[in-house]
């Protein structure tokens, strides 16, 4: 959402679309290309330093012997770096072919695992989806002809160590390939697959569940796998199989609830589910008042401030209170509290649809959500519980 929308502008609840809120995140920024930004996850660290070690103290000596460990190591710093740059690219085959079907991409992220490229919704029809999932491994196969084609350029120019590394890079993104070719989701294999089913019958759902449990399975495969490596072999790197496991069991089970939520939530505006005439503070009411009248006495752990015409002026929450002094409770009014902390103005026009609220909340880390009118004035308040519980019950009358 942009920050320079003021609170209750109609293009509020259009702009969630246009410009979607990023994810609260964690890791290092590296910069924005095609509106898209760019982040290292904290994991990503470890795993390169992980893959040069393996690369320049095993792999390449026993491939390549008598080198230098210098060599060694600048072979495993190159093949490395060119390997996640590989993975950059797959995550912009998705990510560029997503743009040009109308679907926001707010970040990619490169974690222990490979790369994420975080899409702003879910397609709308099954081509624009079978697009998408099969951008990425198009990329990876035009990288495994291009790096096999410059191993064997470098070979005839007698460069064995340049020839090893890029012979290595087109092995390992051939191997990206056939890993995500697997028809489970959220792989791309399993988001083809999803495509072709939501293609054949016209029921996204039912295509997801299909794939998710495909997903959920191969995950299993992973974790028992590593298990296996670890006791068996004694082979520590089976960790990373159970990592990529745990984590695509949690992918593809999420993934499935997504689909869940948009096929409930379809149609549906805030107006629906929102709380009416929400329990509001008075902008200029002291903050120890609003503490033995409000938070106290009913117990809840935010309100809505507005004025004396009803126009919005923040969200009073129980953590904002912590940090100001109690002794300058009884001179410092609500109003001016919420107008400086962060997050305290977030909030949707009665105009949008559950849906956009929902994304919103997740992508904010927040619980409870303002609905105003065009005004700016406070007409009620949507929670996620309020949304999570609509999903609910209209889940269990409707059965997949």
């Amino acid at each position: 959402m942009n920050p320079n929308d003021a609170p209750g502008s109609p293009n509020v609840a259009s702009a969630l679309d246009a410009n979607p809120p990023e994810r609260t995140r964690s890791g290092v920024f590296l910069g924005t290309f095609r509106n898209i930004r760019f982040y290292l996850d904290y994991s990503w660290f470890v795993i390169v330093a992980m893959v040069i070690y393996l690369l320049s103290v095993s792999t390449f000596p026993l491939l390549l012997p008598g080198q230098s460990s210098a060599l060694y190591f600048g072979m495993g710093v190159v093949a490395a770096a060119l390997f996640f740059f590989s993975i950059v690219l797959h995550e912009l085959g998705h990510s560029i072919v997503s743009q040009r079907c109308g679907i926001p991409v707010p970040s990619i992220t490169l974690l222990f695992i490979g790369g994420i490229a975080e899409l702003s919704r879910e397609p709308d029809d099954p081509k624009s989806e079978f697009k998408i999932a099969i951008a990425g491994p198009a990329v990876s196969l035009a990288l495994v002809l291009l790096f096999g084609l410059t191993a064997w350029g470098m070979s005839l120019l007698s460069f064995p160590a340049a020839s090893l590394v890029f012979a290595w890079l087109a092995q390992i993104n051939l191997i990206l390939v056939l890993f995500n070719a697997v028809p489970g989701y959220p792989l791309d294999g399993g988001r083809v697959l999803r495509a072709l089913l939501w293609m054949r019958n016209g029921k996204l759902r039912q295509a997801t569940y299909v794939t998710a449990q495909i997903g959920i399975a191969f995950s299993f495969f992973l974790i028992i796998a590593g298990i296996f490596f670890i006791f068996a072999f004694g082979a520590w790197n089976g960790l990373v199989f159970i990592l990529i496991g745990v984590f695509l069991k949690n992918a593809a089970e999420s993934g499935y609830s997504h689909t869940v939520y948009k096929e409930v939530l379809e149609g549906v505006d805030v107006g629906q589910v929102m709380t009416r005439e929400p329990m509001t503070i008075p902008a200029r009411l002291p903050l120890n008042l609003a503490v033995d009248d409000y938070f106290l006495t009913n117990h809840h752990v935010a309100y809505p401030v507005t004025d004396d015409d009803g126009a919005y002026c923040g969200l009073l929450r129980l953590e904002f209170l912590k940090k100001i002094p109690r002794e300058k409770w009884p001179y410092t009014e609500a109003a001016d509290l919420v107008r400086e902390a962060p997050g305290s103005m977030l909030h949707i026009n009665s105009t949008a649809t559950a849906t956009q609220a929902l994304r919103l909340l997740m992508t904010a880390g927040q619980g409870r959500l303002a609905v105003l009118n065009p005004t700016g004035q406070l007409v009620g308040m949507i929670t996620r519980h309020d949304l999570l519980h609509f999903i609910r019950i209209h889940t269990e009358l409707q059965p997949a």
